[in-house]
Protein backbone atom coordinates (compact mmCIF):
# COMPACT_ATOMS: atom_id res chain seq x y z
CA UNK A 1 0.00 0.00 0.00
CA UNK A 2 2.74 2.72 0.93
CA UNK A 3 4.72 1.72 -2.38
CA UNK A 4 1.40 2.40 -4.37
CA UNK A 5 0.53 5.21 -2.37
CA UNK A 6 3.81 7.22 -1.73
CA UNK A 7 6.97 5.41 -3.16
CA UNK A 8 9.51 2.68 -2.69
CA UNK A 9 11.60 4.67 -0.44
CA UNK A 10 8.70 5.05 1.94
CA UNK A 11 7.83 1.56 2.16
CA UNK A 12 11.45 0.73 2.70
CA UNK A 13 11.99 3.26 5.27
CA UNK A 14 8.46 2.33 7.48
CA UNK A 15 9.78 -1.63 7.09
CA UNK A 16 13.14 -0.47 8.47
CA UNK A 17 11.27 1.05 11.44
CA UNK A 18 8.97 -1.56 12.00
CA UNK A 19 11.81 -4.32 12.45
CA UNK A 20 13.29 -1.83 14.81
CA UNK A 21 10.26 -1.75 16.96
CA UNK A 22 9.60 -5.44 16.66
CA UNK A 23 13.28 -6.06 17.46
CA UNK A 24 13.39 -3.67 20.92
CA UNK A 25 9.22 -5.28 21.70
CA UNK A 26 10.82 -9.08 21.56
CA UNK A 27 13.69 -8.63 23.41
CA UNK A 28 11.65 -6.41 26.34
CA UNK A 29 8.99 -9.35 25.91
CA UNK A 30 11.92 -12.17 26.08
CA UNK A 31 13.57 -11.07 28.80
CA UNK A 32 10.57 -10.33 31.58
CA UNK A 33 9.60 -13.61 31.50
CA UNK A 34 12.76 -15.37 31.76
CA UNK A 35 13.23 -13.19 34.81
CA UNK A 36 10.10 -14.47 36.08
CA UNK A 37 11.78 -18.12 35.64
CA UNK A 38 14.61 -17.43 36.95
CA UNK A 39 13.24 -16.29 40.22
CA UNK A 40 11.49 -18.88 40.24
CA UNK A 41 13.32 -22.42 39.78
CA UNK A 42 16.78 -20.27 40.72
CA UNK A 43 18.11 -20.83 37.01
CA UNK A 44 20.85 -18.61 35.82
CA UNK A 45 18.76 -15.47 33.72
CA UNK A 46 20.92 -15.55 31.37
CA UNK A 47 20.30 -19.26 30.75
CA UNK A 48 16.86 -18.83 31.10
CA UNK A 49 16.98 -15.65 28.27
CA UNK A 50 18.90 -18.24 25.92
CA UNK A 51 16.80 -21.43 26.17
CA UNK A 52 13.61 -19.41 25.49
CA UNK A 53 15.21 -17.74 22.84
CA UNK A 54 16.34 -20.59 21.38
CA UNK A 55 13.97 -22.85 21.62
CA UNK A 56 11.04 -20.30 20.31
CA UNK A 57 13.61 -19.78 16.93
CA UNK A 58 14.13 -23.16 15.99
CA UNK A 59 9.80 -24.33 16.21
CA UNK A 60 9.20 -20.93 14.37
CA UNK A 61 12.06 -21.47 11.75
CA UNK A 62 10.64 -25.03 11.19
CA UNK A 63 6.85 -24.84 11.33
CA UNK A 64 6.77 -21.28 10.13
CA UNK A 65 3.22 -19.02 10.02
CA UNK A 66 1.58 -22.74 10.73
CA UNK A 67 3.46 -23.73 13.52
CA UNK A 68 2.98 -19.56 15.35
CA UNK A 69 -0.80 -20.07 15.08
CA UNK A 70 -1.10 -23.25 16.87
CA UNK A 71 1.18 -22.76 19.31
CA UNK A 72 -0.37 -19.51 20.54
CA UNK A 73 -4.04 -21.48 20.57
CA UNK A 74 -2.38 -23.66 23.16
CA UNK A 75 -0.21 -21.04 25.21
CA UNK A 76 -3.11 -19.24 24.85
CA UNK A 77 -4.96 -21.91 27.27
CA UNK A 78 -2.46 -22.33 29.70
CA UNK A 79 -1.98 -18.78 30.42
CA UNK A 80 -5.36 -18.39 31.30
CA UNK A 81 -5.58 -21.54 33.13
CA UNK A 82 -2.44 -20.16 35.06
CA UNK A 83 -4.14 -16.59 35.46
CA UNK A 84 -7.15 -18.10 37.02
CA UNK A 85 -5.51 -20.54 39.64
CA UNK A 86 -3.55 -17.69 41.18
CA UNK A 87 -6.67 -15.43 41.10
CA UNK A 88 -8.74 -18.06 43.02
CA UNK A 89 -5.78 -19.10 45.56
CA UNK A 90 -5.07 -15.46 46.09
CA UNK A 91 -8.45 -14.46 47.15
CA UNK A 92 -8.80 -17.31 49.20
CA UNK A 93 -5.34 -16.50 51.33
CA UNK A 94 -6.83 -12.65 51.19
CA UNK A 95 -9.91 -13.59 52.67
CA UNK A 96 -12.21 -13.38 50.41
CA UNK A 97 -13.44 -10.81 47.50
CA UNK A 98 -14.94 -8.31 49.75
CA UNK A 99 -11.62 -7.94 52.14
CA UNK A 100 -9.31 -7.71 49.00
CA UNK A 101 -11.63 -4.45 47.60
CA UNK A 102 -11.65 -3.34 51.32
CA UNK A 103 -7.82 -3.02 51.47
CA UNK A 104 -7.78 -1.66 47.77
CA UNK A 105 -10.33 1.12 48.40
CA UNK A 106 -8.78 2.11 51.55
CA UNK A 107 -5.27 2.62 49.89
CA UNK A 108 -7.03 4.65 46.98
CA UNK A 109 -6.22 2.01 44.40
CA UNK A 110 -8.63 2.37 42.47
CA UNK A 111 -9.20 5.71 41.10
CA UNK A 112 -11.55 5.81 38.40
CA UNK A 113 -12.51 9.60 38.32
CA UNK A 114 -9.15 10.92 37.31
CA UNK A 115 -10.38 13.38 34.49
CA UNK A 116 -7.32 15.84 34.67
CA UNK A 117 -5.35 16.94 31.53
CA UNK A 118 -1.91 16.49 32.73
CA UNK A 119 0.14 14.56 30.88
CA UNK A 120 2.53 14.30 33.80
CA UNK A 121 0.26 12.15 35.49
CA UNK A 122 0.81 8.56 34.15
CA UNK A 123 -3.30 7.21 34.53
CA UNK A 124 -5.81 9.37 33.46
CA UNK A 125 -9.36 8.64 31.70
CA UNK A 126 -7.69 10.63 29.03
CA UNK A 127 -4.51 9.24 28.93
CA UNK A 128 -6.11 5.35 28.88
CA UNK A 129 -8.55 6.07 26.22
CA UNK A 130 -6.75 8.60 23.49
CA UNK A 131 -3.27 7.02 24.41
CA UNK A 132 -4.82 3.08 24.09
CA UNK A 133 -6.83 4.07 21.02
CA UNK A 134 -4.12 4.96 19.05
CA UNK A 135 -1.84 2.05 20.31
CA UNK A 136 -4.65 -0.19 19.41
CA UNK A 137 -4.86 1.01 16.07
CA UNK A 138 -1.41 1.04 15.10
CA UNK A 139 -1.09 -2.24 16.70
CA UNK A 140 -4.19 -3.85 14.69
CA UNK A 141 -3.84 -1.93 11.35
CA UNK A 142 -0.10 -0.88 10.74
CA UNK A 143 2.04 -3.76 11.93
CA UNK A 144 2.53 -7.08 10.19
CA UNK A 145 2.55 -9.13 13.59
CA UNK A 146 -1.30 -8.68 13.15
CA UNK A 147 -1.59 -8.11 9.74
CA UNK A 148 -0.38 -11.59 9.17
CA UNK A 149 -3.28 -12.79 11.55
CA UNK A 150 -5.63 -11.17 8.94
CA UNK A 151 -4.43 -12.71 6.05
CA UNK A 152 -4.37 -16.41 7.50
CA UNK A 153 -8.42 -16.10 7.29
CA UNK A 154 -10.63 -16.50 4.39
CA UNK A 155 -12.08 -13.51 3.42
CA UNK A 156 -13.15 -9.51 4.79
CA UNK A 157 -15.72 -10.70 7.07
CA UNK A 158 -13.74 -13.24 8.97
CA UNK A 159 -10.98 -10.77 9.22
CA UNK A 160 -13.43 -8.53 10.98
CA UNK A 161 -15.49 -11.30 13.41
CA UNK A 162 -11.90 -12.11 14.53
CA UNK A 163 -11.06 -8.63 15.22
CA UNK A 164 -14.20 -7.98 17.43
CA UNK A 165 -13.42 -11.23 18.82
CA UNK A 166 -9.98 -10.53 19.74
CA UNK A 167 -11.44 -7.23 21.27
CA UNK A 168 -13.77 -8.69 23.52
CA UNK A 169 -10.96 -11.65 24.87
CA UNK A 170 -8.54 -8.40 25.28
CA UNK A 171 -11.61 -6.79 27.45
CA UNK A 172 -12.14 -9.99 29.78
CA UNK A 173 -8.28 -11.26 29.92
CA UNK A 174 -7.63 -7.02 30.79
CA UNK A 175 -9.73 -7.79 33.74
CA UNK A 176 -8.29 -10.59 35.10
CA UNK A 177 -4.94 -8.52 35.02
CA UNK A 178 -6.55 -5.50 37.45
CA UNK A 179 -8.13 -8.65 39.64
CA UNK A 180 -4.56 -9.65 40.08
CA UNK A 181 -3.39 -6.14 40.52
CA UNK A 182 -5.64 -5.75 43.73
CA UNK A 183 -4.24 -9.13 44.81
CA UNK A 184 -0.46 -7.82 44.82
CA UNK A 185 -1.56 -5.09 47.21
CA UNK A 186 -4.09 -7.13 49.59
CA UNK A 187 -0.97 -9.09 49.88
CA UNK A 188 1.40 -6.85 50.25
CA UNK A 189 0.17 -3.45 51.01
CA UNK A 190 2.08 -3.51 54.79
CA UNK A 191 5.60 -5.01 53.65
CA UNK A 192 5.96 -3.65 49.77
CA UNK A 193 8.43 -6.13 48.99
CA UNK A 194 10.75 -3.72 46.48
CA UNK A 195 11.41 -1.30 49.40
CA UNK A 196 12.19 -3.95 51.86
CA UNK A 197 14.75 -5.36 48.89
CA UNK A 198 13.28 -8.73 48.67
CA UNK A 199 12.86 -8.15 44.82
CA UNK A 200 15.67 -6.29 42.55
CA UNK A 201 12.54 -5.06 39.95
CA UNK A 202 8.59 -4.39 40.38
CA UNK A 203 8.47 -6.92 37.63
CA UNK A 204 9.09 -10.00 39.93
CA UNK A 205 6.50 -8.82 42.47
CA UNK A 206 3.88 -11.58 40.55
CA UNK A 207 6.38 -14.45 40.91
CA UNK A 208 7.17 -13.72 44.30
CA UNK A 209 3.43 -13.81 45.11
CA UNK A 210 3.18 -16.67 42.83
CA UNK A 211 5.53 -18.71 44.89
CA UNK A 212 4.09 -17.42 48.51
CA UNK A 213 0.57 -18.55 47.23
CA UNK A 214 0.81 -21.41 45.32
CA UNK A 215 4.37 -23.08 46.14
CA UNK A 216 2.52 -25.22 48.78
CA UNK A 217 0.65 -27.55 46.22
CA UNK A 218 2.62 -29.83 44.29
CA UNK A 219 2.93 -28.57 40.49
CA UNK A 220 1.26 -25.35 40.57
CA UNK A 221 4.29 -23.06 40.48
CA UNK A 222 5.23 -25.35 37.52
CA UNK A 223 1.58 -24.77 35.64
CA UNK A 224 2.97 -20.73 36.78
CA UNK A 225 6.10 -20.81 34.90
CA UNK A 226 4.01 -22.73 31.89
CA UNK A 227 1.52 -19.54 31.99
CA UNK A 228 4.66 -16.73 32.07
CA UNK A 229 6.51 -18.65 29.16
CA UNK A 230 3.48 -19.00 27.30
CA UNK A 231 2.91 -15.31 27.08
CA UNK A 232 6.31 -14.73 25.92
CA UNK A 233 6.79 -17.50 23.44
CA UNK A 234 3.66 -16.83 21.95
CA UNK A 235 4.59 -13.08 21.27
CA UNK A 236 7.96 -13.98 20.25
CA UNK A 237 7.35 -16.53 17.30
CA UNK A 238 5.11 -14.04 15.79
CA UNK A 239 7.11 -11.30 16.00
CA UNK A 240 10.51 -13.22 14.64
CA UNK A 241 7.70 -14.46 11.86
CA UNK A 242 6.45 -11.28 10.93
CA UNK A 243 9.80 -9.97 10.53
CA UNK A 244 11.44 -12.65 8.66
CA UNK A 245 8.49 -12.13 6.35
CA UNK A 246 8.65 -8.68 5.88
CA UNK A 247 12.51 -8.00 4.92
CA UNK A 248 11.62 -11.07 2.24
CA UNK A 249 8.42 -9.19 0.59
CA UNK A 250 9.97 -5.53 1.05
CA UNK A 251 13.60 -5.60 1.30
CA UNK A 252 14.46 -8.58 -0.56
CA UNK A 253 12.44 -9.08 -3.13
CA UNK A 254 12.45 -5.21 -3.80
CA UNK A 255 16.28 -5.05 -4.40
CA UNK A 256 17.51 -8.10 -5.40
CA UNK A 257 18.13 -9.21 -9.22
CA UNK A 258 17.52 -13.03 -8.81
CA UNK A 259 13.92 -12.65 -7.79
CA UNK A 260 12.55 -13.94 -11.02
CA UNK A 261 15.15 -16.98 -10.65
CA UNK A 262 14.82 -18.30 -6.88
CA UNK A 263 12.82 -20.97 -6.61
CA UNK A 264 9.97 -21.59 -3.73
CA UNK A 265 12.44 -24.24 -1.79
CA UNK A 266 15.28 -21.40 -1.59
CA UNK A 267 12.40 -18.71 -0.68
CA UNK A 268 11.54 -20.80 2.44
CA UNK A 269 14.67 -21.75 3.30
CA UNK A 270 15.79 -18.22 3.17
CA UNK A 271 12.91 -17.70 5.12
CA UNK A 272 13.97 -20.11 7.86
CA UNK A 273 17.47 -18.33 8.34
CA UNK A 274 16.00 -14.89 8.47
CA UNK A 275 14.21 -16.67 11.32
CA UNK A 276 16.71 -17.99 13.08
CA UNK A 277 19.37 -14.57 12.24
CA UNK A 278 16.57 -12.52 13.85
CA UNK A 279 15.82 -15.07 17.33
CA UNK A 280 19.57 -14.73 17.64
CA UNK A 281 19.95 -10.99 17.50
CA UNK A 282 16.12 -10.84 19.65
CA UNK A 283 17.94 -12.47 22.41
CA UNK A 284 21.04 -10.59 21.90
CA UNK A 285 19.34 -7.28 22.88
CA UNK A 286 17.21 -8.59 25.39
CA UNK A 287 21.03 -8.57 27.53
CA UNK A 288 20.32 -4.72 27.04
CA UNK A 289 16.89 -4.43 28.42
CA UNK A 290 18.17 -5.87 32.05
CA UNK A 291 20.47 -2.62 32.21
CA UNK A 292 17.04 -0.19 32.44
CA UNK A 293 15.25 0.67 35.03
CA UNK A 294 11.80 0.78 34.73
CA UNK A 295 9.52 -2.07 34.97
CA UNK A 296 8.56 -4.20 31.86
CA UNK A 297 5.52 -2.69 30.89
CA UNK A 298 6.47 0.75 30.96
CA UNK A 299 8.89 -0.02 28.31
CA UNK A 300 7.06 -1.67 26.19
CA UNK A 301 4.84 0.65 25.73
CA UNK A 302 7.70 4.05 25.54
CA UNK A 303 9.38 1.81 22.51
CA UNK A 304 6.28 0.69 20.55
CA UNK A 305 5.00 4.43 21.29
CA UNK A 306 8.33 5.79 19.89
CA UNK A 307 8.84 3.92 16.90
CA UNK A 308 5.05 2.88 16.15
CA UNK A 309 3.47 6.23 16.21
CA UNK A 310 5.65 7.53 12.63
CA UNK A 311 4.42 4.52 11.47
CA UNK A 312 0.87 5.29 11.93
CA UNK A 313 1.27 9.41 11.26
CA UNK A 314 2.13 7.60 7.29
CA UNK A 315 -0.69 5.15 6.90
CA UNK A 316 -3.29 8.05 8.42
CA UNK A 317 -2.13 10.40 6.35
CA UNK A 318 -1.88 8.01 3.34
CA UNK A 319 -6.13 7.12 3.94
CA UNK A 320 -7.31 9.92 4.73
CA UNK A 321 -5.07 13.18 2.69
CA UNK A 322 -5.27 13.49 -1.11
CA UNK A 323 -3.01 16.70 -0.63
CA UNK A 324 -0.28 15.01 0.91
CA UNK A 325 2.95 13.20 -1.24
CA UNK A 326 6.15 11.43 -0.98
CA UNK A 327 8.57 14.04 0.07
CA UNK A 328 6.69 15.84 2.80
CA UNK A 329 5.84 12.40 4.19
CA UNK A 330 9.43 11.31 4.55
CA UNK A 331 10.35 14.87 6.19
CA UNK A 332 7.74 14.47 8.52
CA UNK A 333 8.27 11.01 9.14
CA UNK A 334 12.43 11.48 10.14
CA UNK A 335 11.39 14.22 12.56
CA UNK A 336 9.28 12.38 14.30
CA UNK A 337 11.25 9.46 14.61
CA UNK A 338 14.10 11.79 15.85
CA UNK A 339 11.75 13.43 18.39
CA UNK A 340 10.19 10.06 19.84
CA UNK A 341 13.71 8.87 19.80
CA UNK A 342 14.92 11.63 22.08
CA UNK A 343 11.72 11.66 24.21
CA UNK A 344 12.38 7.75 24.52
CA UNK A 345 15.71 8.08 25.86
CA UNK A 346 15.52 11.23 27.56
CA UNK A 347 12.70 9.46 30.09
CA UNK A 348 14.10 6.60 30.44
CA UNK A 349 17.55 8.36 31.68
CA UNK A 350 15.88 10.96 33.74
CA UNK A 351 14.20 10.85 37.15
CA UNK A 352 10.60 12.11 37.08
CA UNK A 353 8.58 13.83 39.66
CA UNK A 354 7.62 11.64 42.90
CA UNK A 355 3.89 13.02 43.29
CA UNK A 356 3.65 12.04 39.29
CA UNK A 357 5.14 10.33 36.42
CA UNK A 358 7.67 9.00 38.48
CA UNK A 359 5.75 8.17 41.85
CA UNK A 360 3.86 5.24 42.22
CA UNK A 361 1.26 5.68 44.98
CA UNK A 362 2.66 5.65 48.72
CA UNK A 363 3.37 2.19 50.04
CA UNK A 364 3.96 0.77 53.73
CA UNK A 365 7.15 -1.54 55.33
CA UNK A 366 5.78 -1.15 58.90
CA UNK A 367 5.27 -5.13 58.74
CA UNK A 368 7.97 -6.07 57.32
CA UNK A 369 10.14 -8.72 59.62
CA UNK A 370 13.80 -7.96 58.90
CA UNK A 371 15.57 -4.02 59.30
CA UNK A 372 15.04 -2.32 56.04
CA UNK A 373 17.99 -0.36 54.34
CA UNK A 374 15.94 1.24 51.71
CA UNK A 375 18.73 2.95 49.40
CA UNK A 376 17.61 5.03 46.18
CA UNK A 377 18.18 3.75 42.86
CA UNK A 378 20.78 6.28 41.07
CA UNK A 379 19.06 8.45 38.40
CA UNK A 380 20.29 10.99 36.15
CA UNK A 381 18.56 14.15 37.10
CA UNK A 382 17.71 16.97 34.50
CA UNK A 383 18.21 20.41 35.99
CA UNK A 384 16.15 22.20 33.24
CA UNK A 385 12.37 22.42 34.03
CA UNK A 386 11.40 22.75 30.40
CA UNK A 387 13.25 19.04 29.56
CA UNK A 388 12.00 17.63 33.02
CA UNK A 389 8.55 18.53 32.45
CA UNK A 390 9.05 16.77 28.68
CA UNK A 391 10.45 13.81 29.71
CA UNK A 392 7.79 13.39 32.94
CA UNK A 393 5.07 13.16 30.41
CA UNK A 394 3.13 10.01 30.96
CA UNK A 395 4.32 7.40 28.33
CA UNK A 396 0.77 6.81 27.23
CA UNK A 397 1.14 9.82 25.18
CA UNK A 398 3.68 8.80 23.55
CA UNK A 399 2.09 7.44 20.68
CA UNK A 400 -0.30 10.14 20.34
CA UNK A 401 2.37 12.40 20.47
CA UNK A 402 4.39 10.93 17.65
CA UNK A 403 1.44 10.73 15.62
CA UNK A 404 0.43 14.31 15.67
CA UNK A 405 3.95 15.26 15.33
CA UNK A 406 4.16 13.45 12.03
CA UNK A 407 0.76 14.52 10.38
CA UNK A 408 1.97 18.04 11.76
CA UNK A 409 4.63 18.48 9.65
CA UNK A 410 3.50 16.89 6.88
CA UNK A 411 0.91 19.22 5.98
CA UNK A 412 3.42 21.74 6.68
CA UNK A 413 5.96 20.44 4.37
CA UNK A 414 3.50 19.52 2.21
CA UNK A 415 2.95 23.23 1.49
CA UNK A 416 6.88 24.15 0.86
CA UNK A 417 7.93 21.47 -1.41
CA UNK A 418 4.55 19.53 -2.67
CA UNK A 419 2.44 22.69 -3.51
CA UNK A 420 3.14 21.98 -7.06
CA UNK A 421 3.04 18.74 -7.55
CA UNK A 422 -0.54 18.07 -9.36
CA UNK A 423 0.55 14.15 -9.84
CA UNK A 424 -2.66 12.68 -9.81
CA UNK A 425 -3.67 10.21 -6.50
CA UNK A 426 -5.61 6.75 -7.05
CA UNK A 427 -9.05 7.65 -5.31
CA UNK A 428 -9.04 3.94 -4.63
CA UNK A 429 -6.00 3.84 -2.06
CA UNK A 430 -7.75 6.94 -0.35
CA UNK A 431 -10.81 6.03 2.34
CA UNK A 432 -13.95 8.01 1.47
CA UNK A 433 -16.38 9.76 3.77
CA UNK A 434 -19.21 7.07 3.36
CA UNK A 435 -16.89 4.17 4.19
CA UNK A 436 -16.39 5.87 8.13
CA UNK A 437 -20.05 7.33 7.97
CA UNK A 438 -21.95 5.15 5.91
CA UNK A 439 -25.36 6.92 7.26
CA UNK A 440 -24.03 10.25 6.27
CA UNK A 441 -22.41 11.05 2.19
CA UNK A 442 -21.34 13.81 0.89
CA UNK A 443 -22.87 15.39 -1.63
CA UNK A 444 -21.18 13.79 -4.64
CA UNK A 445 -22.27 10.66 -3.51
CA UNK A 446 -25.87 11.80 -3.02
CA UNK A 447 -25.73 12.94 -6.46
CA UNK A 448 -24.48 9.74 -7.74
CA UNK A 449 -26.80 7.49 -5.94
CA UNK A 450 -29.89 10.12 -7.40
CA UNK A 451 -29.18 9.84 -10.61
CA UNK A 452 -28.38 6.03 -10.66
CA UNK A 453 -32.08 5.76 -9.09
CA UNK A 454 -33.43 7.84 -11.37
CA UNK A 455 -31.27 6.22 -14.44
CA UNK A 456 -33.16 2.75 -13.20
CA UNK A 457 -36.76 4.16 -13.06
CA UNK A 458 -36.15 5.70 -16.51
CA UNK A 459 -35.07 2.29 -17.49
CA UNK A 460 -38.31 0.54 -16.14
CA UNK A 461 -41.10 -0.60 -19.02
CA UNK A 462 -44.28 0.78 -18.69
CA UNK A 463 -46.32 -2.21 -17.31
CA UNK A 464 -46.97 -1.32 -13.96
CA UNK A 465 -50.70 -0.11 -14.86
CA UNK A 466 -51.69 -3.71 -17.01
CA UNK A 467 -50.18 -5.33 -13.82
CA UNK A 468 -52.08 -3.74 -11.48
CA UNK A 469 -55.52 -4.24 -13.59
CA UNK A 470 -54.67 -7.64 -14.11
CA UNK A 471 -54.91 -7.92 -9.94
Amino acid sequence: YLEQRFSLTIRIMVTCSFLLVTILYMAVIIYGPSLALSQVTGLNIWLSVGSCGLICTIYTSIGGMKAVIWTDVVQASVMFIGLILSIIFGVIDAGGISKVFETVKNGNRLQFTVFTFDPSIRYTIWSILIGNTFSSTAQYACIQTQAQRYMCVKDKRSAQKVAWMNYAINVFMLSLFLCVGCLLYAKYHQCDPLRANLISRPDQLYPLFVIETLGRFPGLTGLFISCVLSATLSTFSSGVNSMATVIFEDIYKRISNEKSSISNKQQVLLSKLLSVILGCVTVAMAFAVSYMKSNIITIIIQIFGAVAAPILGVFLLGLFSSRVKSRSVLVAFFIALIFQTFMLFGSILTVKPANKQGGRLPTSIDRCIPSIDVTPAPTTHINSTILLSLFSISPLWFIFNGTIVTIVFAMIFTFILDSKDSKPIDTSLLVSRNEIFPCFPSKNERLQQAATQNLDQNSQPDTVPEQESMI
